[in-house]
């Protein structure tokens, strides 16, 4: 397990590499605006802000074409749940993985056996 989480740790060194420019300029001095990086337009918060007030209208509308309270969740999840889905599917993919790697682990070792009886 030991070297998994060194595995790990050099993986967050390489992938947050990009950050250390700014923590260098941060250490140094307050951090401004015009330090930060720019966002891609579809992720400023104006585009985002208002997709989700779309589906906040809809949301609004279904619920009182039935009678109930609009539910904020239903209308966060119909907005977002495709940019989402694939980290939702790797996630259950290495869930699955990893029991099925310790399972075997306890399998090899004949320590499923005893725990089972």
């Amino acid at each position: 397990m030991c070297s998994l989480n060194l595995r790990l740790s050099s993986f967050l060194l390489i992938f947050n590499r990009w950050l250390n420019p700014l923590f260098k300029i941060g250490h140094k001095r307050r951090l401004e605006e015009d330090d930060m990086y720019s966002v891609l337009p579809e992720d400023r918060s104006q585009h985002l802000g208002e997709e989700l007030q779309g589906y906040w209208d809809q949301e609004v509308k279904r619920a009182e074409k039935d009678a109930r309270e609009p539910s904020l969740m239903k209308a966060i999840i119909n907005c977002y749940w495709k940019s989402y889905l694939p980290f939702a599917i790797f996630n259950a993919l290495l869930y699955t993985c990893r029991s099925v790697l310790r399972w075997m682990q306890l399998v090899g070792r004949g320590q499923w056996f005893k725990i089972r009886g």
